[in-house]
């Protein structure tokens, strides 16, 4: 599988060295003008009436009224990177309080807020409608006009395929998540370059139902975005937040370096930091590969950690998913009970995680706390904690499944749901020693937040729920500050900037194992998100490679007692881990998007500070040509570079220039095949 051993060992003794946390595309005086207009313009002092937010009160637009509310703004510095701008309005009449909080960065030309609604009266609210956190437009001019987005996951071989749409005068494109999760349907990110240069990336902070407009009229382009739904009084004394908004402002013509200064910007400001210290995507073996989920017992478990152990693989983590709980024959009936299996676990889980941890592996642990299916100790003990499913008509057709099959939603919304939640599943994660929570949740809930809603409180509970949730997260890593939070929701259907700040997304899509499909989401993901990546459940080089990111599961047959096979597997390993701190760089398609085995499938990532990065090049099943040409990107023309290819050649050395301009010819000799190419800087 691999001939330049010496080479990538060489650069690995290199990037140990480095901090694991990329300091990549960085914000230009120009960008940084660009940021500073926005806030001056539309977050400048009261009174004014171009804040980048409207809503309707008591049938009004809050364009009509805001500017001659009681009105107060304060300022405060957060840290070194962050100013906090906070600007309040209060109806005097109804005792409506408007608060919005402003994040300025000073490192990106970046600005971020939320609004926040509250009653401080004696008595309900106006009706408050449509609220959009999001209403302002931007100067096009006569030029050409385009959107740049993605799909989201819907566990199909085009996830996160990017997308764009001309935005002629008087088109408007609509955008919204589906069924209740924020990035099934479209990622909450949107890329909107000006005719006239530079651009703005906007995204919107919200785990639930979102929608999105980007509208052209004459010389200008509105942006709106907020939860689909808002029609709701406020009870004395009750508050509710908004979705989050984001914007990146960028300079000139590069969109590709506009997308990583959006990168940038999460890596530094939307990741957790477990324990205060940058995130280490893990890289993880589960038993999954050859034991069903409801067969894993304490005897089968401690078994593989041992075969892993006495084979000394690279891995650092310890990955249990679903069925470890009391199930039978179908795990996902059983969804609602929180014990271990009394048979298959006799002392609990806390044996296997002894062991783990003995041989220097952290653990991961899967739970899915928000769906209940009926007979399970949540449904019989605490029904009162559940939203019941709507009825099947209530659901499209393909989703009614889930009041056919009972499904139940434990409702983070309802304070005595969530204190059990945080106690139960924090007290697990301290008692085990967990150190990394999988969340998982298989649902669609806006069919259950807006079911039985009246009418002057739709919306209500899904804030309280997603609010709810937040809170939930929040409270696990209080408790427990080591802690790393893995969102899944049936693969990648809860991707945004607030969930990112809480929790990787281990399991991007639930289209599993196709290397095609993975190759395709890296390229698809990448592009908005730094930090992704998958694993394989495979020990071939082209299931390997497909599912390389910045971190990595692996679920194979333990059981093999194939010299070879484990020869193969520990190899790759060692060197997916020589380069895994460049799958944090810099992110650069080079072949065009394509899901066709006739293709040929390129990208690479880049770490400016490392000088250093990978290419990844495919080559699929039905791909007549052996060889093809890749150019390289983001290098500097005037210096030299060390290229090594895993597989073929011996290193070359070639300018930037070379590398992207006459680019480089790629030998794959299987059909299908990948190659890995790893550079670094030639130091003077």
């Amino acid at each position: 599988m691999f001939t330049n051993i010496r080479s990538t060992l060489i650069l690995a003794a290199c990037l140990a060295t480095l901090s694991p946390v990329a300091l990549a595309t960085e914000m230009t005086p120009e960008d940084k003008a660009l940021a500073r207009g926005f806030l001056g313009a539309h977050f400048a002092a009261i009174p004014q009436t171009a804040f980048p937010f409207s809503f309707v009160y008591d049938g009004h637009p809050s364009a009509e009224f805001l500017s001659g509310w009681n009105s107060a703004m304060t300022e405060k510095k957060l840290d070194a990177q962050r100013m906090e701008h906070t600007f309040v309005f209060a109806d005097a009449k109804t005792g409506l309080e408007v608060r919005c909080v402003v994040t300025q960065y000073v490192d990106f030309p970046a600005v971020e807020w939320v609004l926040r609604f509250k009653n401080t009266g004696a008595a309900d609210t106006p009706i408050l409608e449509n609220i959009q956190a999001l209403d302002t437009s931007f100067a096009a001019g006569a030029g050409d006009c385009r959107l740049y987005y993605a799909e989201g996951s819907h566990e199909r071989i085009t996830d996160f395929q990017p997308l764009e749409k001309a935005l002629a005068v008087n088109d408007r494109v609509p955008l919204a998540s589906f069924g209740g999760r924020s990035s099934d349907g479209f990622l909450p990110f949107f890329n909107l370059p000006l005719p006239g240069g530079g651009g703005v990336v906007s995204a919107v902070g919200w785990t639930g139902q979102w929608a999105a407009e980007f509208a052209r009229a004459g010389d200008s382009v509105q942006l709106r975005a907020g939860m689909e739904k808002t029609h709701l009084v406020l009870h004395p004394g009750e508050e509710i937040r908004t979705p989050a908004i984001l914007l990146v402002f960028w300079s000139g013509a590069d969109r590709v370096r506009s997308q990583n200064l959006f990168r940038s910007f999460l890596l530094r400001h939307c990741t957790p930091t477990p324990g205060g210290h940058p995130v280490e995507p893990p890289v993880a073996v589960s038993p999954h590969g050859e034991i069903p989920f409801e067969g894993t017992t304490e005897a089968n478990t401690i078994a593989i950690i041992e075969r892993i152990s006495a084979q000394k693989l690279p891995v650092d983590t310890w990955w249990i998913d679903a069925g470890w709980f009391d199930c039978e024959k179908n795990w996902a009936r059983w969804i609602g009970n929180w014990q271990p299996s009394p048979e298959r676990f006799p002392h609990g889980l806390k044996p296997m995680a002894d062991v783990a941890d003995q041989k220097g592996l952290k653990f991961l642990l899967w739970a899915e706390p928000a769906r209940v299916r009926p007979g399970t100790w949540l449904q019989k003990n605490h029904p009162d904690w559940l939203v019941a499913p709507p009825p099947a008509e209530s659901f499209p057709a393909e989703l009614r499944y889930m009041a056919n099959d009972g499904f139940h939603l434990l409702n983070f919304g309802n304070p005595a749901a969530l204190a059990w939640a945080k106690q139960n599943f924090s007290g697990m994660i301290g008692e085990l020693g967990i150190d990394a929570y999988r969340n998982d949740f298989n649902m669609y809930p806006v069919y259950y937040w807006r079911n039985g809603e009246a009418p002057d409180r739709q919306g209500i509970n899904e804030i309280r729920y997603v609010t709810g949730l937040y809170d939930y997260f929040d409270a696990l890593v209080h408790d427990h500050p080591g802690l790393l939070l893995d969102n899944c929701a049936s693969g990648g259907r809860r991707i945004d900037f607030e969930m990112l700040r809480r929790a990787l997304v281990l399991t991007r899509s639930d289209y599993l194992w196709d290397p095609v499909g993975q190759q395709c989401h890296t390229f698809g993901l990448a592009q908005w998100i730094p930090l992704t990546g998958i694993g394989a459940a495979s020990t071939q080089p082209y299931e390997c490679r497909s599912g390389m990111g910045a971190h990595y599961a692996l679920a194979i047959n333990t059981a093999s007692a194939d010299a070879a096979a484990w020869k193969s597997v520990k190899d790759f390993l060692e060197h997916y881990q020589a380069i895994r701190p460049l799958f944090q760089g810099d992110f650069y398609t080079l072949s065009p998007y394509s899901t066709d085995q006739k293709a040929w499938l390129a990208f690479q990532f880049d770490r400016p500070d490392l000088k250093a990065g990978v290419v990844q090049v495919f080559r699929r099943a039905e791909c007549t040509d052996a060889s093809w040409t890749c150019h390289l990107q983001g290098l500097n023309p005037r210096r030299s570079y060390t290229l090594t290819d895993w597989d073929n050649t011996p290193p070359q050395t070639l300018t930037g220039q070379e590398l992207s301009e006459k680019g480089v010819s790629v030998t794959v000799k299987d059909k299908p095949g990948a190659a890995v190419l790893v550079y670094k800087l030639v130091e003077r």
